[in-house]
């Protein structure tokens, strides 16, 4: 009997007959077929508009096969998207937000960081390393976004949208700044904090939002109590005293800041050609000590805190009275058989900030707000005015028609910038309250300082400074026109009657 548990199946299958008197049996030739299965298809599930609506088996193309043979126009879903990303993050366990906040001008600013705006700022070392940071650091990267849209609205200042999220930024940075400071100070943070107050200084220097809504109080006086550029320097001032003992130990591009002292290059250039860089103490010492310049601006009836700006000052005056200066740090190009000597110096250097911030902590909680004599005022004016008296000089020769002069300054410049950028960090303490008051020997001062920036820094790279330099020296000049009081020093003003101009260049180029 044949095996009738097998199953039924027709396919190569004959008939058989056998003898006489048995029954034919059916039997298989080849290989006995399995059933049919149907053939495998990937349903479409994202086909065009026309194909659903005829429904019909759509090859996904764009356009489709179907539409183009058929010439008419081939449609897709509105909600449609590539789905496998999402399955795969999901099976994955990977939460995808479905509205992630990119923000467009961000990356332009932050592009037009990298392309242009860090190139113009002084310190060229460590804006690489800055710039790495502000990958790991909230703080830093909105920083940067805000001096880039400083820049950008400088270039473009037909269109408000870069000066507006400037601003934003630059709340933001010194928000957050504050809030991390209180963080342990390692030298990745450190870096951060330190490039931040950096761009911090550049901030306040684009910044003229103290004048918006007129420059008084309440009257036609000009105001400068609200003005940042001379009362953040004590914050900058005790990050760089607590930053660089970790800087020095670890090692970091920030150390090579050390070494650079525009001020006594400046100085040195004009000795060589026999020029004195303090020659405009005297006359600024005379305005000081005249009876008609001893006015403030009666107006000003802010409350001027002043124990952050006095505390920083006292550091500042240590660490100038336990320092050589020049002599106890080695130049920037020292050869590298003197690295030991260099790292000992560094060291020293790390002990003496050091020494300087232990001793004063305990000074830090006295009562800081205490006017400080007349005699300390005169004192501090006067230190000031040594700083940027090589400054008025380099303006006295670029005032001149002489091409040679221009040539002298244009071989200083970047010492000449970085002086000017830096110089409302050295103004705490004393100096900053006189003009917070508005002491008009200050707003003298103020005006000679600004006329110079305008003089010498480039608009295009000083870009910083163009604005503020041009707005400042004429809204002082109308307040101390207002008061009576002449602006002039009494010498021939930014003149230089011997031919030093050339001898400067020379002199320069020689060391170049």
């Amino acid at each position: 009997m044949p095996d009738t548990s097998a199953p039924t199946v027709f396919a190569n299958t004959v008939l058989v007959s056998w003898e006489a008197g048995q029954v034919p049996t059916l039997q298989t030739i080849g290989v006995p077929d399995q059933p049919r299965k149907k053939r495998a298809h990937c349903k479409s599930r994202r086909g065009c508009l026309a194909c659903k609506r005829r429904r019909v088996k759509c090859d996904e193309r764009l356009p489709c096969s179907s539409c183009v043979k058929r010439n008419i126009q081939c449609v897709q879903p509105l909600h449609q998207r590539d789905i496998s990303p999402a399955i795969s993050a999901t099976r994955a366990g990977i939460e995808i937000d479905p509205n992630p906040q990119i923000s467009l001008l961000h990356l332009e600013l932050f592009n037009h960081w990298d392309k242009e705006t860090r190139s113009t700022l002084t310190f060229p070392q460590v804006w690489t390393v800055v710039t790495q940071r502000a990958f790991h650091e909230d703080f830093i990267m909105s920083a940067i976004l805000s001096v880039a849209g400083m820049h950008l609205a400088s270039l473009c200042p037909q269109s408000s949208k870069y000066s507006h999220a400037a601003m934003q930024l630059m709340a933001k940075t010194i928000r957050l700044f504050r809030q991390n400071l209180s963080r342990p100070f390692t030298k990745d943070h450190c870096e951060a904090l330190m490039g931040t107050a950096l761009l911090i200084n550049y901030m306040s220097w684009v910044d003229l939002g103290f004048l918006d809504g007129g420059t008084t109080s309440g009257s036609d006086s000009l105001n400068l109590v609200q003005d940042q550029l001379f009362f953040l320097s004590s914050g900058i001032l005790q990050v760089w005293f607590q930053a660089m003992p970790i800087f020095i130990d670890e090692g970091s591009v920030f150390t090579q800041i050390v070494y650079q002292n525009p001020r006594l290059d400046i100085e040195d250039a004009l000795v060589r050609i026999g020029e004195d860089p303090a020659r405009f103490v005297e006359p600024f010492m005379t305005i000081w000590d005249d009876p008609h310049y001893q006015t403030l601006s009666c107006k000003v009836t802010e409350r001027v805190d002043s124990g952050a700006t006095f505390y920083a000052w006292r550091l500042l005056l240590g660490l100038q009275s336990e320092l050589t200066c020049r002599n106890s740090l080695p130049p920037a190009s020292a050869s590298t058989s003197q690295g030991h000597g260099e790292k000992q110096k560094l060291r020293s250097l790390r002990d003496t900030v050091t020494r300087i911030t232990t001793k004063d902590v305990s000074a830090s909680h006295l009562d800081t707000s205490v006017a400080p004599s007349s005699q300390s005022d005169r004192s501090a004016f006067e230190r000031v005015i040594r700083c940027m008296s090589p400054l008025l000089c380099c303006a006295s020769l670029n005032s001149t028609a002489d091409s040679a002069a221009h040539a002298s300054t244009k071989a200083l410049e970047a010492n000449i910038e970085q002086l000017f950028y830096g110089f409302p960090i050295l103004c705490c303490g004393p100096f900053a309250k006189l003009i917070a008051t508005g002491d008009s020997r200050a707003l003298v001062f103020l005006f000679h300082f600004y006329h110079a920036a305008r003089r010498l820094l480039a608009p295009k790279r000083c870009w910083w400074a163009s604005l503020r330099s041009f707005v400042m020296e004429e809204l002082i000049l109308k307040e101390l026109d207002c008061r009576g009081l002449d602006v002039s020093l009494h010498m021939e003003q930014y003149t230089e009657p011997r031919d030093s101009s050339q001898k400067l260049y020379s002199c320069l180029s020689g060391c170049h």
